[in-house]
């Protein structure tokens, strides 16, 4: 197993589905020791209240709610790069503000020869998103690698 996957991009938005896909990246680059790419677009427009239990008072301490995402994406992606521990070197972290994930991933892993995308099958999203297509459809229909969606 150990060759198989050599570069691994992970995608979340601190879902439970995506936790349950940043555990399954855990293992894989464990047993590959292959590197892994952590990506969270602020684009998704979430704060994980598990990350701001006291969500009022981040409204008062920030001027726009793009800081607000740029923080809980900062904080979202230094927590799950903490789940790697010893392997951490292996592993980078990237807030995406300018793109969607779908949209960051289907160039980003042709550009960057990613073996693997990780993701969750269902992340925090708007109703009209779910009609619309999930990050996770629209990956494995785009993404020309292979593509691990995890529930």
């Amino acid at each position: 197993m150990r060759n198989i996957y050599k570069k691994i991009l992970l995608a979340t938005d601190g879902s439970t589905h995506a936790k349950n896909a940043v555990k399954k990246a855990v293992i894989f680059q464990r047993l590959c020791k292959c590197n892994v790419v952590i990506i969270h677009s602020i684009k998704d427009n979430r704060v994980p209240s598990e990350l701001y239990p006291n969500i009022e008072n981040l409204y008062s301490k920030y001027s726009s709610l793009e800081e607000i995402y740029k923080e809980a994406g900062e904080k979202l992606l230094n927590s799950t790069k903490k789940l790697f521990e010893a392997n951490q070197s292996l592993i980078e972290t990237r807030l995406i503000e300018k793109e969607t994930a779908e949209d960051y991933i289907k160039h980003i892993v042709d550009e960057e020869d990613f073996d693997l995308v990780i993701l969750g099958s269902q992340g925090h999203h708007s109703k009209l998103k779910k009609v619309l297509g999930t990050v996770s459809i629209k990956v494995s229909k785009n993404a020309s690698c292979d593509v691990l969606i995890v529930k």
